[in-house]
């Protein structure tokens, strides 16, 4: 082989261990890119806060400079969601206490990080269809009483009842959702229901339906929060973080473009305007460290629970409250 072969040949074998090199590495870069990306799933109940987020785009431009997409999902209560986060398939969501109890006694990984709303206004409502009977809390006795089962309603239910002496075993409970309560309730298939805003706004002011009873009126808290999946958390500390910064950002814009923030919670729910406003303007947002005095009213619904054989098992919800997210954004 002349010396010209030879110099082609090695400059060939010289250029394929190039590429292949280049190869690996590129395949070693692609592979790390992969290793580090990552989907965050949110699941919503129709929040405003999180639905003017969400058309405004807010959670993907800041998750994606973490590498993460965004998975959104819509709930109509919170017992879905439990099993949603038990599954791995919900990481960051909202959570009223119901929910969070349940959750909690059945050893799913859930940790509060934030407190949304003490849920006095516009959470918890009693009202009975237009000419009934019904003009108390013991008048319940006996009556059939739409309520979604393992939520924040059910316990106000609980608590309702035991104001007056009564028990579950007293009343004839419907297990139902909000959207398969109300037309429920409008043909007369229940003597009363408890709800929230605006659909307790609409029955009382279109259809005539009678107020019994309420978290305002009685005093009693009805908690929500922001929650994670515990796992996750560990994983992914930074994208708690972000998730908690949107939604301080998204609570600064309702205060300062009230306007628009409902006009855009309206078109993302497809609720009427008017009926946002009314949920929006009760339920008092916020995002803040869980207060002691949140924590004992819902030891006290945990405690209640428990007791009347509804939660299996006694539970310390100090443990799982994580305050540290929330406090760490607030220095």
């Amino acid at each position: 082989m002349n010396q010209k072969r030879k110099f082609i040949l090695f400059i060939l074998v010289v250029s394929m261990m190039l590429l292949s090199a280049c190869g690996s590495t590129s395949e070693a870069g692609s592979g790390k890119s992969e290793a580090s990306s990552f989907t965050i799933n949110i699941a919503n109940m129709g929040l405003p806060i999180l639905n003017v987020a969400k058309e405004k785009g807010w959670f993907e431009e800041e998750f994606t400079k973490l590498g993460a997409t965004v998975a959104w999902s819509n709930h109509p209560a919170g017992p879905p969601i439990n099993e949603g986060i038990a599954s791995k398939r919900i990481d960051l969501a909202v959570l009223g206490e119901g929910a969070v109890l349940s959750g909690a006694a059945n050893n799913i990984d859930v940790k509060l990080i934030s407190l949304l709303s003490d849920g006095v206004n516009g959470v918890n409502y009693l009202i009975a269809p237009k000419g009934s009977e019904i003009k108390t809390a013991i008048d319940l006795k006996g009556k059939q009483i739409g309520v979604s089962l393992g939520t924040s309603h059910h316990v106000f239910l609980l608590k309702l009842l035991d104001s007056v002496g009564l028990q579950q075993s007293d009343v004839k409970i419907v297990n139902l959702t909000i959207m398969d309560a109300q037309p429920a309730f409008q043909t007369g298939q229940l003597d009363a229901w408890i709800t929230a805003d605006p659909f307790a706004d609409i029955e009382v002011k279109t259809n005539g339906a009678i107020l019994i009873s309420s978290g305002e009126s009685l005093n009693i808290t009805s908690p929500t929060f922001y929650i994670t999946r515990g796992e996750f958390a560990k994983e992914h500390p930074e994208a708690v973080k972000v998730f908690l910064q949107v939604i301080e950002k998204a609570n600064q814009f309702a205060k300062e473009h009230h306007e628009e923030f409902i006009d855009l919670a309206a078109k993302s729910s497809g609720r009427d305007r008017s009926q946002v406003e009314t949920s929006a303007s009760k339920a008092e947002y916020q995002s803040s460290p869980t207060p002691d005095e949140i924590l004992k009213e819902l030891q006290s619904s945990a405690d209640i629970l428990t007791d009347l054989k509804y939660l299996t098992k006694k539970i310390d919800v100090k443990e799982i409250v994580d305050n540290t997210f929330i406090t760490g954004l607030k220095k």
